[in-house]
């Protein structure tokens, strides 16, 4: 084998995995710049004493009821938006979920 043929395949060899990531790399930046993906956030109860209100835009407000790590129930209105029940409630918040009330005055309510 000469040194031009030699040239020649590792040009060939090289090139097409060489041409490949070139490809890959330009297709994840026009990907990654995209504006319109976005990822949707959880709407409801996160943990760690914290809630999510997805109200559509609509601006609603709607009242909880709050568990803590003894079972004890409390009210409490949020507003859109993510709220934290915590500081409020004196033990640990374990869950929470819509008990159907709404336009409520946002802030805690008391014992259910």
């Amino acid at each position: 084998m000469n040194s031009r043929t030699l040239r020649a395949a590792a040009v060939r060899v090289l090139g097409v995995p060489a041409v490949t990531l070139a490809t890959c790399i330009v297709a994840a930046g026009a990907a990654s710049a995209s504006p319109g993906i976005q990822f949707r956030e959880q709407c409801g109860y996160l943990g760690w004493g914290e809630y999510r209100h997805c109200d559509g835009g609509t601006g609603s407000r709607v009242d909880l009821d709050v568990e803590d790590v003894w079972g004890n129930l409390y009210r409490y209105c949020v507003g859109p938006g993510t709220t934290d029940l915590q500081p409020v409630i004196r033990w640990r918040v374990t869950g929470a979920w819509w008990n159907g009330g709404v336009g409520c005055y946002p802030g805690f309510e008391g014992p259910a």
